[in-house]
């Protein structure tokens, strides 16, 4: 991280600013924050304020994500993986005061907060599985959400590479649901994005054909590679259906005639 990126880190309270800066990362029980601007699910519920922004966005993520809903088109709660995370607690909650004009400082920020997911317990096993982490800005404004959308389709790839998800979350998020194209998932009262780990179920999130061939044969081979020895036969033979459409797809008309 640049000098300037690290001073603005540092300004927006972020805790890789402080883990930057030579902080160290505590790992006491009950569990404490990572830093002073990292909690569990379960610290946000039981010490924040109910105005807190990180508060107000477990709320919805209890009460919305972990839940079923007339509109989703299927049985279970909006985001199946929500209840088990809340039940684990390896929800993982920070706020970031960095707004609208430091598109490049998220970047560099969202970046480090992926290194440090990859070091927060549980490391390994099926316990991984559930981690989770939240990062919430409450400095940008709804119409300014856009630098949301556009910093995780920034960093998609990279983090898909690295056999991670991350997702964007605001109210005016357009993202359709798989079974009801009418149904928003992704709207949340605070901009925020989120990152966990890759599972079987997220093919059809890596398939959309709303990302150009080239991404999604590279977001397909990224699934493959990282889970194709753990995943169903069926889902194996989607995703390798899924590859074959999106390399012909690559290919030019006149190859393709050929």
């Amino acid at each position: 991280m640049s000098d300037d990126l690290h001073e603005k880190a540092l300004a927006a309270g972020c805790p890789h600013a402080a883990r930057a800066a030579g902080l160290s990362i505590q790992s006491e029980a009950p569990p404490m924050p990572a830093s002073p601007q990292l909690f569990t699910f379960t610290q946000v519920e039981n010490l924040m304020a109910e105005e807190h922004p990180l508060r107000v966005t477990a709320q919805w993520m209890r009460r919305f994500l972990g839940r079923p809903h007339r509109e989703l088109g299927r049985p279970g709660a909006v985001c199946p993986f929500v209840p088990g995370a809340i039940i684990q607690d390896t929800i993982w909650l920070a706020e970031c005061s960095l707004g609208r004009g430091d598109r490049q400082a998220i970047i560099e920020i969202i970046g480090l907060f992926r290194d440090l997911f990859l070091e927060l317990e549980p490391k390994s096993g099926e316990d991984a599985s559930w981690k989770a982490m939240v990062i919430v800005f409450p400095n940008v404004a709804t119409e300014d959400a856009w630098v949301i959308d556009d910093v995780q389709a920034q960093l998609k790839a990279r983090f898909v590479d690295a056999g991670l998800m991350i997702g964007e979350f605001h109210e005016r998020n357009e993202s359709p649901g798989l079974r009801n194209a009418d149904f928003r998932p992704l709207r949340s009262p605070i901009p925020a994005l989120a990152i966990r780990h890759m599972v079987e179920t997220d093919l059809p999130f890596l398939q959309r054909m709303l990302y150009p061939p080239p991404i999604r044969a590279e977001f397909i081979r990224s699934y493959l590679r990282r889970l194709g020895a753990q995943i169903s036969r069926n889902n194996f033979d989607a995703a390798l259906d899924a590859l074959v459409t999106a390399e012909i797809e690559i290919r030019t008309p006149e190859e393709v005639a050929t």
